[in-house]
């Protein structure tokens, strides 16, 4: 019976290591900007061009937060704060810019 109990013991705290290991790498999440103009914007897709050329593509859902709470138009400046999931970049936030 003592080895069962050991064998147990060892488990659970192999178990919890294991956990806050993965806790602490699910709450550490990078994220990073992005500006440019929207060139389109299609069900769950943002595609934004930047300043030197390069074409972004974003997924967008019910989480992306909106400022001002509307969907940026074709041709609007927009700053993009998105993160990276399973290669693909994801809009957290899109912010409207004012016309220069």
């Amino acid at each position: 019976m003592k080895k069962f109990s050991k064998r147990w013991v060892i488990l659970m705290v192999a178990v919890g290591i294991l956990v806050a290991v993965g806790l602490r790498e699910a709450s550490a999440q990078q994220y990073f900007f992005f500006q440019g103009k929207v060139e389109s914007l299609y069900k769950d897709q943002l595609t934004v061009k930047g300043n030197k050329g390069e074409t972004m593509y974003f997924a967008i859902g019910r989480r992306t937060v909106y400022i001002p709470s509307r969907l940026p138009g074709v041709g609007e400046r927009v700053k993009v704060t998105y993160y990276l999931r399973r290669g693909h970049n994801v809009a957290s936030q899109v912010e409207i810019l004012s016309a220069k």
